[in-house]
């Protein structure tokens, strides 16, 4: 049966056990969910298909060899996988694409290899022939924004290296990026819930309110009590900030219209219209309304937030109000974990970096306090590791739209982290085991050593002091 699919039928179908990058991305987003059917163009083995399908999500597929008697259908998502790499025929590709694109009635997942060498393999055409015999076309992360771009008249959204959404209607693409702007806060209102229900955390509370600011040790013996179940004093503090009525009031109050000047301005920097008042939905509206005397004053002071992102003295600004991450006078690092507590320029900047890279693996991230640069840095076993081995960096450039990767895999002498609580937010559950290993490593006078920051020069540094780490603990060798 026809599928007016261009894919040549001696493509190699790679055989896997978890969905491929791009689905898996589309999950991670929300795009694909219950309720979202899925149409795999090219699909191999099928393996996407089967697994959406146990996840009771509707899916199908088609590929030339492996599944080619399955009609080609209209689908809220299409995904095209890895397919217009090996197409040999410039117009025969863009047909695909085009295609694919007419199939989905809210977008299209696009995915490419991209930036990669191929050993033995020699140019033809516009890509190379493989040792195999196939044809493969390699695109920069460039090239393949602009390509999507041109062919289908739409603006696409850079979700990985060589992976990118295309939204078929602005509504479409406006609600995907509402759901990145709006920052869940239910892991914060769980811990609040949890202190403020604790008998002695209660107490707390009340002599708090008695005294008017956060009593102190010898005011308060029972600390010791909530500190074994809520981690150490500085956490103790803000969740009491955090869960007294009025500053919570505040603190949501502000939070809101944070979200509401980082969605506009989300939506500015994509290309997209702001919608209709009254196609946002309710509970924005009743947030507009009480934030704002109308719905154009809140346009217009997201226009003026989002001109601050291209001034150095604004972006310093914001990250000197961050109250998470580590600031040093050029940079603020943060880990990932609490992004969602910067200042709203300083994630309008991370979006900005995404639209370059989109999604990629990482643990810090390194944002330029003139807001030019933005790295990403991956810690494999940040969360275990007492000072976790830099692996790979990749660097975003924002005012050329391009970046930059540097591996350390191969190295003997990575960089290492430090004072892992200073990336973190206080709540985070491991901040007090953080804490608690700085403070006994500033103890040795390990901290004050030079040459620390890297792996050599640290273990040169436990050996002098006669200590080693062992998980987040010190241990003396006498």
């Amino acid at each position: 049966m026809g599928s007016g699919l261009n894919i040549p039928r001696h493509r190699t179908a790679i055989r896997r056990y978890a969905h491929s990058k791009p689905v898996a991305l589309a999950l991670g987003h929300g795009l694909i969910g219950p309720g979202v059917s899925v149409f795999d163009y090219g699909c191999g083995f099928g393996e996407d298909v089967r697994l959406l399908s146990e996840a009771g999500i509707e899916a199908d597929g088609w590929d030339p060899y492996h599944r080619p008697d399955v009609s080609p259908q209209l689908a809220s998502c299409v995904n095209l996988g890895y397919v217009l790499n090996v197409i040999e025929d410039p117009s025969e590709r863009t047909d695909t694409l085009r295609k694919a694109f007419d199939l989905a009635r809210e977008f299209l997942i696009v995915s490419v290899r991209v930036d990669q060498a191929l050993d033995g393999a020699m140019t033809y055409a516009d890509g190379y022939l493989t040792n195999h015999g196939s044809f493969q076309k390699l695109y920069s992360q460039a090239e393949f924004r602009e390509y999507l771009n041109a062919t289908l008249g739409r603006r696409p959204y850079v979700a990985g290296l060589g992976v990118a959404y295309v939204f078929k209607t602005e509504d479409a693409e406006g609600s995907f990026v509402a759901r990145q702007a709006i920052r869940p806060r239910k892991d914060r209102v769980d811990i609040r819930s949890a202190f403020a229900g604790d008998a002695i955390g209660a107490e707390l509370l009340a002599r708090t309110r008695e005294l008017g600011r956060l009593p102190l040790q010898n005011e308060f013996p029972q600390y010791s009590d909530l500190q074994s179940r809520f981690g150490p004093v500085s956490r103790l503090e803000r969740l009491v900030s955090a869960t007294i009525d009025r500053d919570t009031l505040a603190d949501t109050r502000n939070q809101r219209r944070e979200d509401i000047l980082t969605y506009i301005a989300m939506l500015r920097l994509r290309g997209l219209n702001p919608p209709p008042f009254r196609r946002l939905p309710d509970e924005t509206q009743a947030d507009i309304k009480s934030l704002w005397m109308s719905y154009k004053g809140a346009l217009e002071e997201a226009n003026a937030f989002l001109f601050r992102m291209g001034k150095p003295e604004f972006v310093r600004e914001g990250c000197a109000r961050s109250l998470v991450g580590k600031l040093l006078p050029e940079d603020l690092y943060v880990h990932k974990s609490a992004e969602d507590r910067l200042p709203p320029l300083v994630r309008l900047i991370l979006f900005a970096a995404r639209q370059i890279v989109g999604e990629v693996e990482y643990d810090l991230v390194k944002v330029a306090t003139d807001g030019r640069k933005v790295s990403f840095l991956r810690y494999p076993g940040f969360e275990e590791a007492a000072h976790p081995a830099l692996e790979h960096s990749l660097r975003v450039y924002l005012p050329t739209i391009s970046f930059s990767m540097r591996d350390y895999t191969g190295s003997e002498n990575p960089p290492i982290l430090h004072r892992k609580e200073t990336f973190i937010d206080p709540l985070h559950p491991a901040f007090g085991t953080f804490a608690e290993l700085t403070r006994a490593e500033d103890e040795c006078g390990l901290l004050s050593m030079t040459d620390i920051g890297h792996r050599r020069g640290w273990e040169e540094a436990l050996r002098e002091a006669r200590v080693r780490v062992e998980g987040h603990s010190i241990v003396r060798l006498d």
